[in-house]
């Protein structure tokens, strides 16, 4: 949109200037009247999920129309038989507070200090009028996150807010991570300035037009629609997101994508972060694949930390499928180009298999992977997934050693990250680079077929095992309904740390100690020089950095992640060096010693997801008088 006056949208598209440019046009715009779009709007009320024919009356502009209404915060896109359609982003009552936020904080705190059982709520109150209050209270701390769809605390969360230092900012950010209380914030963000009255107005009729009962039947009425819109003010003054006009003040926690440069990113979703993750789960959850959700987060963070992650397992454990389900849920598929699936051959031996050649004749034939890296530099708003399935039946080291040079030469030039030339202009007739939006995933079999990692590409990835299976898990059958992908745009996994010293001015805390930690690690890996060096040390304070922006994990959880995938796979031997390593790690894990014939208790480790590895790998230096991080 070039400009916006009394009467209506005045819009450009590249196309149109191009014409112009041709003389096939006098004007590069159209023009859109305020009736046309509300006529336009008036046809998505009456179907409320619309693919481009169903605006019969706005025809011809219908995808424009549907962009446009995609911008709202509480309009989604989704794909059905791969066709883009709009729809409203329903909820229900229950995801609305019943009680103010003073109501729901007096019942937490009484849960605290009185041992009281949120379960048990109807039976220690007998007054009706009090039960109701408290019941009411209840359901906010539900969702809060305190308690779960059972009234069970959560007890990481639980944890999380009695340890913090300031509990109002850690319940505006529990707030803004709900999906209601995000679309409502966005929504004021675009009212700032508007009368109270108004905003009140507008609030409750979005409310009305787009929340259910609790059964998920009828929309909302006016009057519960008021009732819940006003609290949902309470909670959002109180914890200093709104002033006492309803004005937003953090601007910067509105996630927000209003673009208007082009169809795709304006179709874009305006999820956050946790609520990315959670439709990636759920949606990956719907095909019978069962992660836990911190697996789900590991992988995400780990994307966004380097775009090159490599994917461990035993034969038949869904790597390939996992990375196929996380891309799809995001939008990302093999017919839109944005996943392509790139099976490695045994007998390739250099860049030129992967990237393509000048053959006899002086023309260039394009890899596999040059296609896609030309698709996204093309549409840079869109993410772009590779998987490069048995990554190690050939030498890493041979085919891709190009691309991992590449890839360390990023760096931040007008305010952009670019990398060095991949393919020159004298092979490829014009300089190839890699694109921000791209990422490669490996997946590996260590076995007798495959060929080991060596430390260079173990130190420029973040290596994921998924050997964990769980056959008896057959609630997707009967229970789980498939979630539909949305379309997530680039800008939710794009890095935007690539030095320490930028993570460094907005997370000086997290660097310290993490740094800390690596220090004390160090110390022991030094025994046979495994010790890691700056890049590593840089990659674990940006993928915890990125973790803490959103709140995902607790600080031990992600940081056992990041040993697991960052450390350890650099560990392998058979002398007693190793050995007294892998002992003292353990320790270090653990807070005890490692006993072959007692029983191992993690469950209360610092780190238990690393101190289990590490317990393995020595019960295999025992058994075969060597040891690695890989299962065979």
């Amino acid at each position: 949109m070039t400009k916006i006056d009394e009467s209506g949208l005045f819009v450009e598209t590249e196309t149109s200037r191009v014409e112009v440019s041709r003389g096939e046009k006098n004007k590069p715009y159209a023009f859109i009247s305020y009736d046309f779009l509300l006529a336009a709007w008036e046809e998505l009320l009456k179907v409320r999920k619309a693919s481009s024919s169903d605006f019969i009356e706005t025809k011809g502009r219908s995808r424009f129309v549907m962009a446009f209404f995609n911008e709202l915060p509480f309009v989604e896109k989704v794909l059905i038989d791969n066709a883009p359609y709009i729809r409203f982003n329903e909820f229900t009552t229950d995801q609305l507070p019943e009680a103010n936020l003073e109501q729901t904080l007096e019942l937490l705190n009484e849960i605290i200090n009185q041992d009281l059982d949120p379960k048990l709520i109807s039976q220690k109150y007998n007054d009706d009028s009090i039960k109701r209050l408290k019941l009411r209270a209840r359901q906010g701390l539900k969702i809060l996150g305190f308690l779960n769809e059972e009234y069970r605390i959560q007890k990481s969360i639980w944890d999380q807010y009695i340890n913090s230092d300031d509990k109002i900012e850690f319940l505006s950010k529990r707030i803004l991570q709900h999906s209601y209380f995000s679309v409502i914030y966005q929504c004021l963000s675009l009212l700032n300035g508007v009368e109270k009255a108004d905003k009140f107005s507008f609030l409750t009729e979005i409310g009305m037009l787009i929340v259910r009962n609790s059964m998920g039947t009828n929309l909302m009425v006016q009057s519960v629609a008021q009732y819940r819109t006003r609290n949902m003010l309470n909670w959002l003054k109180e914890t200093g997101l709104v002033d006492e006009e309803w004005n937003v003040l953090r601007n910067n926690s509105i996630n927000q994508n209003y673009t208007t440069s082009s169809i795709a990113s304006m179709v874009r979703e305006n999820l956050p972060i946790y609520g990315i993750i959670e439709h990636i789960n759920r949606y990956i959850a719907g095909k019978g694949f069962y992660y836990e959700k911190d697996e789900i987060i590991n992988l995400f963070l780990s994307l966004k930390t380097k775009p090159f992650v490599i994917i461990s397992g035993i034969s038949g454990t869904g790597k390939t499928k996992i990375v196929q389900w996380f891309a799809e849920s995001v939008g990302a598929t093999e017919k839109n180009g944005q996943f392509s699936l790139i099976p490695i051959r045994p007998d390739w031996n250099d860049g030129s298999d992967l990237l393509g050649y000048v053959d006899i004749k002086g023309e260039f034939k394009e890899g596999p992977l040059t296609k896609v890296i030309m698709n996204a530099h093309l549409n840079p708003d869109m993410p772009y997934f590779v998987l490069l399935d048995e990554m190690n039946l050939a030498r890493v080291e041979y085919y891709f050693s190009d691309i991992l040079s590449v890839m360390e030469s990023r760096k931040w030039e007008n305010g952009e990250i670019v990398s060095s030339t991949l393919l020159s202009s004298d092979v490829y007739g014009k300089g190839l680079t890699l694109p921000n939006n791209l990422y490669i995933i490996g997946t590996v079999n260590m076995d007798e077929t495959t060929h080991p990692f060596s430390k260079k590409v173990l130190d420029r990835a973040n290596t994921i095992e998924f050997n964990r299976v769980n056959l008896g898990n057959l609630a997707f059958l009967t229970e789980l309904e498939e979630d539909e992908p949305k379309v997530i745009g680039q800008d939710r996994f794009a890095s935007k740390y690539l030095h320490l010293k930028d993570v460094y001015k907005e997370k000086k805390e997290i660097v310290t100690r993490t740094t800390d930690e690596l220090v004390k690690i160090n110390e022991s890996l030094q025994l046979i020089n495994a010790h890691v060096g700056y890049r590593v040390r840089d990659e674990i304070c940006f993928y915890l950095a990125y973790n803490e922006e959103s709140n995902l994990m607790k600080f031990e959880n992600a940081f056992d992640h990041c040993i697991l995938q960052k450390i350890l796979p650099r560990i392998a031997g058979s002398d007693t060096r190793v050995e007294q390593l892998l002992r003292g790690l353990f320790s270090q894990f653990t807070n005890q010693e490692y006993e072959e014939d007692g029983q191992i208790d993690i469950q209360n480790a610092k780190y238990p997801r690393s101190a289990a590895k590490v317990a393995e790998m020595l019960g295999r230096l025992r058994n075969d008088g060597f040891t690695s991080f890989w299962i065979s």
